[in-house]
Formats: structure tokens, sequence, C-alpha cells
């Protein structure tokens, strides 16, 4: 994947030269892009705006201009991979690597978003094998489960290698719902994300610009606005 992702950098480049600020998410496809990136010259005043300490690390280990807080109010640009995409909407699950909070925060923000999108993450319907993170302070987090129970999901709090429950850098659980589908994702974000105790949810209702399909050794761009 990785000459594909050089591929769709250098597709990228000018307009990230252009945007300036620019948010980015989090997980294995946006670190192998930020690596094919750093292949190539970044103008000067480009900056970039992570939604987790790993992809922060990650930008400044390869000597790029990295904000931890965006000053302005708003992202130009967002780049983000997802965990599931639906194929007709564009809806999204998102939250895998625990970072949905900052995630939406930017993505949310930005006047243009961009996805790299495994052409194996696609689905006809959002929640079909893909669980909805959804960040709860720990105090809330029998009631909020008690709550998905209700309404026809199956909740499971995130725990690691160890067992141990999985906090974000937010200091918050993870849990992940599982519903044999989603049919109203506009809805379903809403009604979770009212639920006292939830900081957020990882159903993403906001339209991409644009979608960069991947496959195994080539990619196809799908353009939205």
């Amino acid at each position: 994947m990785s000459s594909v992702m050089k591929e769709i950098a250098k597709d990228l480049a000018e307009e990230i030269h252009t945007a300036k600020d620019i948010g980015i998410g989090s997980g294995r496809t946006v670190s192998e892009f930020v690596d094919a990136l750093s292949g190539l010259k970044m103008k000067k005043g480009v900056r970039f705006i992570p939604s987790s300490h790993q992809t922060f690390l990650n930008l400044q280990d390869k000597k790029f201009d990295v904000s931890a807080f965006p000053i302005s109010g708003y992202v130009k640009m967002y780049i983000d991979s997802v965990d599931q995409i639906e194929e007709q909407n564009y809806y999204m699950i998102k939250g895998g690597g625990g970072a949905l909070a900052k995630e939406k925060v930017l993505m949310y923000n930005s006047n243009k978003i961009v996805l790299l999108v495994q052409e194996k993450k696609i689905a006809k319907k959002l929640g079909s094998e893909c669980p909805i993170p959804i960040e709860v302070i720990p105090f809330a987090r029998s009631f909020v489960m008690n709550f998905t129970r209700k309404v026809g999901g199956k909740p499971q709090i995130r725990r690691d290698a160890r067992n141990f429950p999985v906090f974000t850098e937010n200091g918050n659980l993870i849990i992940d719902v599982k519903f044999r589908a989603v049919h109203d994702p506009v809805a379903m974000e809403h009604e979770l994300k009212n639920q006292p105790g939830v900081l957020e949810v990882g159903i993403f209702t906001k339209r991409p610009s644009r979608i960069y399909i991947i496959r195994e050794d080539s990619f196809r761009k799908l353009s939205i606005d």
C-alpha cells in the first residue's frame, strides 16, 4: 500500500500547501499517509493539527510543523481514515483508535474533508460487523450501557490485552456497542450524544468532500462536493 499512499500524498500536496492549516486523524492508514507525505517537500507555513498524541509524535518525528491546539477555531482541510463507511450517504463509524472526540471536533469544523478509505471498509449499512464507539465519563458507564441495550445495542467496555479498561486521552472510557444495523445514522448520532455522561459518539454524519478508495495496488478518487 506504501506506493499507493505515495501517489495519494502527491495528489493532495498542492491542496495541503494552499490550505496551510490541516487537521489530521489517527490510525494505521493515517500513519502510512504521514510516512508518504514526509517524502515530499512541504512549503513553509503548512501546519498540522493532529487528533491524537500518536499522530502528533509521528508528525513531530518527521519534522512537520505541528500544533496541539487549533487557534483559529476552524481548519481548512481535514484528512482521516474510517472504520466503516456507508456506500450511498457516506456516513461513517470512527473511533477504533479511541480518538473520536478530537477527530469529530476537527472534522465538523473543517471546510474540506478528505477520507482515506480501504475498499473493504465500505458497507451498505453502518453497524454491520463494526461496533459503534461511545466515549463516556467513567461515572456514567452503567447508565449509558443500559440505555444502549434499550435501543437494541449490545455494549461492552473496551479493554486492552491485559483486560484492563481502555482510557482515552481525555481520561474517559470507551463503550463499543454492536447493532445489527444503523438505519438512521443521523438520528442515532443525536440520540446517543444526548445521553448524560456521553462525551462523543463514533457515528460521523458530516458529508466528506473527497474519498480516496484504496485497493492493494491502486486507488480511485471520488469527488463529492
